[in-house]
């Protein structure tokens, strides 16, 4: 009997997924969520591991001039924005990762870089750019470290390669004509792809996970569209990350 890969994460949001970033030594995803109609933004913090929905686009008091900034030791990052003209940032509002309560705020500062050793701001005080290293837990300045030799603390986020052509056995099981770059990704036995075909005039947006030349999983990410779409998914540790109609997030254990 063939292997059948399931979800672990299959959730729905009213508004448009604006962004995805993690924390992935914590094993949480946080999600911006967009709702035009509404006018807000509202954050959403999930578990990797358990598949558990810490909390379900969480509105903070400025509902429109916000954006997600990214997560570290648990924490969710967000800023402001100057105006709704400018994509200029300005203010951290730093929330528990998995309960969303408030732990510290901070309105003269912005946020440059997550570091090893803390987060790099800008003071938006003064007209030449100050930087300072502030404490994700509380906030608070730091003190006695050279900020030139600040590391960046980069999230380990694998993204897929783009291949011309996929080989011939390969396009066998794929249904329609492939039309543009295809994403490709190895991860142990298995074949992940993502490509967009043109099925009797339709435009569609494929995903599927390949083991052993058999198609073992599939999804359609998207119909009815005019255009090829970006990069449909990520690979969070041994996680395949995607994104559903830009509405849903899915999420497979590929060791399960």
């Amino acid at each position: 009997m063939a292997k059948q890969l399931t979800t672990i994460i299959n959730q729905p949001f009213v508004g448009l997924i604006w962004k995805l970033e993690t924390d992935t030594e914590n094993d949480l995803i946080y999600i911006e969520i967009r709702n035009e109609k509404e006018h807000s933004a509202g954050f959403s913090s999930l578990n990797l591991k358990t598949g558990k929905l810490n909390f379900l686009e969480l509105v903070p008091e400025e509902k429109w001039l916000v954006g997600l900034s990214g997560g570290r030791k648990g924490i969710l990052f967000l800023h402001g924005y100057l105006s709704d003209q400018t994509p200029e940032h300005k203010a951290i509002i730093a929330l528990d990762g998995t309960t969303g309560k408030q732990l510290w705020a901070n309105y003269n500062l912005s946020l440059e870089t997550f570091t090893e050793k803390g987060l790099l701001a800008a003071d938006q005080r003064f007209q030449s750019k100050r930087l300072v290293l502030m404490d994700e837990q509380t906030g608070n300045l730091k003190t006695g470290i050279n900020l030139d030799d600040l590391a960046d603390d980069v999230q380990p986020i694998q993204i897929p390669q783009m291949l011309l052509l996929l080989p011939q056995n390969l396009s066998a099981l794929i249904t329609g004509t492939i039309t543009g770059g295809i994403s490709c990704f190895n991860y142990n036995t298995y074949l992940i792809i993502s490509l967009h075909t043109q099925n009797h005039g339709e435009l569609l947006q494929q995903l599927f996970v390949v083991e052993n030349e058999a198609i073992i999983y599939q999804d359609l990410l998207n119909e009815q569209i005019q255009k090829l779409q970006p990069e449909a998914f990520v690979m969070i540790k041994n996680y395949l990350v995607y994104l559903k109609n830009k509405t849903v997030l899915k999420v497979l254990n590929l060791e399960q």
